[in-house]
């Protein structure tokens, strides 16, 4: 069953019109299958050269639309023209990340998104479609490829990650999107496509795979009633499933709304289940609860969410409060973002502001203590190798006189018993 070539389908037995494609590979897929990006780039420099079309050849028109955006871009035409085709692309170096998932978290140090659709391009756009320019990265050809991209399609094979439930879905189908959207300057469509029940395959809008999600796990008060019975890392899986969120919000704004983060509010802060979570989260991980929190006040302040000011007012009563009597818990959204920091002192009382400014300088400070401490004793090891080289090798001296010693005595047991024959 394994494809070992291609042949070219005529226009008239395809019966609709050539489809252009973009691939973005995953880091194994590229170290483990080589040879089908390598047929996936066949495909498509076959599919652009086709002239029996009987219908529009979109593969041929992205090809002349992707030269066209090289040279106006400055690229030589012989180069424009050798890139033109270029649609399989791949992290640069050998990389397996996308490089921008803190930088998303990081939300002070960026004011507009296209700053990352900037790092995802530089940082996925090499070139992985055949041998000859394996890995290379050449400048604007993976823009290029997605001047005219109208939809990002995300395969779903497995029931043990959802578009909310792991933080890769919206790191690389997230960053694909606000790419396609910087580069044409519109909102791509997104779909999952669901393979999970191979008898009913089928097309997902990722808005609605998201809501789906959310309302089975992160609002769904029976799933919630079951992570509770568990402990920290139950805590902490719903914190990042609500940092996901966050995630998505700031790739794809419109797959989230409102409605969604009012549910986490309702369900989390105000807890209208009367399920005890507040107590849940004390008991067992406040660093959780202080995540939540925090990610829901930067997606206020980023404009992501239209929350009302008494929703602000609780959940910044329930972070800082969380923060005077537990410590800070300094993850980027607790410790590391200076402006959420000020926005959150904002929102509560003077007196209350001044003791959870207080709080997180004083986890800060140990952080960077820590930190240091641990440069000092790492320098140490590495100022005294003479040291652990001389125990190694008292250890080796150490070991080859007991083994001289028993070889010794075996000879000389064996000499005796030699001679007593």
């Amino acid at each position: 069953g394994r494809v070992t070539d291609l042949r070219l389908i005529p226009s008239e037995e395809l019966g609709r019109p050539r489809i252009d494609v973009v691939v973005q590979t995953s880091g194994q897929l590229r170290d483990l299958a080589a040879s089908r990006l390598f047929l996936i780039s066949r495909a498509v420099k076959m599919a652009a050269a086709a002239d029996d079309d009987a219908y529009p050849n979109h593969v041929a028109e992205g090809v002349i639309e992707s030269e066209r955006h090289l040279v106006n871009r400055g690229v030589s035409p012989k180069e424009a023209r050798e890139m033109s085709t270029s649609r399989v692309f791949g992290g640069v170096d050998g990389n397996y990340g996308t490089g921008i998932q803190s930088m998303v978290e990081a939300g002070d140090r960026w004011d507009d998104a296209s700053e990352i659709a900037s790092v995802y391009i530089n940082n996925m756009g090499a070139d992985y479609g055949c041998e000859e320019s394996w890995e290379q990265m050449r400048e604007y050809a993976f823009e290029a490829a997605l001047t005219n991209t109208d939809a990002v399609v995300q395969p779903r094979q497995s029931n043990t990650w959802g578009a909310l439930s792991l933080d890769h879905v919206y790191e690389f189908m997230g960053g694909m999107n606000l790419a396609v959207r910087n580069v044409t300057g519109k909102e791509p469509e997104a779909y999952l496509s669901d393979y999970r029940n191979r008898n009913n395959v089928r097309m997902q809008e990722v808005k609605e795979a998201i809501g789906v999600e959310s309302r089975t796990t992160l609002l769904n008060p029976a799933y919630i009633k079951e992570k509770m019975k568990g402990g920290s890392g139950d805590a902490a899986t719903i914190a990042q499933t609500v940092t996901n969120t966050y995630g998505w919000n700031v790739m794809k704004p419109d797959a989230i709304d409102d409605e969604l983060w009012d549910g986490i509010y309702d369900t989390y802060v105000a807890d209208k289940n009367n399920l005890g979570v507040k107590d849940f989260f004390r008991e067992t991980n406040p660093a959780a609860i202080q995540e939540m929190t925090a990610v829901m006040l930067e997606t206020v302040r980023k404009g992501l969410w239209d929350a009302s000011p008494e929703q602000i007012e609780a959940i910044a009563r329930l972070h800082t409060a969380t923060v005077e009597e537990f410590g800070a818990a300094c993850t980027g959204f607790v410790c590391d973002n200076a402006k959420l920091r000020e926005f959150i002192a904002s929102k509560v009382s003077p007196q209350a502001a001044a003791t959870y400014n207080e709080a997180v300088a004083t986890a800060r400070a140990e952080n960077i203590a820590s930190d240091e401490n641990s440069m000092v004793m790492k320098r140490e090891e590495l100022n005294h190798p003479d040291t652990i080289t001389n125990r190694i090798n008292g250890a080796i001296v150490a070991a080859a006189v007991v083994i001289a010693i028993v070889g010794l005595l075996l000879l000389i047991r064996r000499r005796r018993r030699w001679k007593e024959k």
